[in-house]
């Protein structure tokens, strides 16, 4: 807004149309203020989805920890996407420089526990028990 509007307006008295303009001066400084503000929040959240997102693709892949695998990572790197995820997080070439910083892999077997042979003696000894037989 300027000085010829507020005189259009209807604001005949200087000190008042310069308060006016001094007012809305201030308020579009802050409002920019505010969206840098705002603009660096925003880089600071995505920052931290990030970091999020590698430390739990880490603990995914089975890293013991956390911090050394992520002094390996080059963060610059690594983009991450709400909908597309991580890109150019390569954990398998890390695991290969540094194998001691994983789990190793290990298939767990279903079962009981116990053996076929071990589970059918003790189904007879149950058997003899109940009907009284030896």
């Amino acid at each position: 807004m300027t000085d010829k509007e507020l005189r259009e307006m209807g604001v005949a008295d200087a000190i008042v149309r310069k308060d006016i303009l001094n007012a809305l001066e201030k308020e579009a400084a802050t409002g920019s203020d505010l969206q840098t503000e705002l603009n660096e929040a925003l880089a600071e959240l995505e920052a931290v989805k990030k970091q999020a997102a590698v430390e739990k693709a880490i603990l995914e892949a089975g890293g013991k920890h956390v911090k050394a695998i992520l002094a390996l990572i080059d963060m610059e790197q690594v983009a991450y996407d709400e909908k597309k995820g991580l890109q150019g997080l390569d954990l398998d070439e890390i695991r290969e420089e540094a194998p001691y910083l994983f789990h190793e892999k290990e298939e767990k077997k279903k079962g009981t526990g116990m053996t076929k042979g071990s589970q059918k003696k003790r189904e007879d000894e149950i058997r003899a028990a109940f009907w009284g037989l030896k």
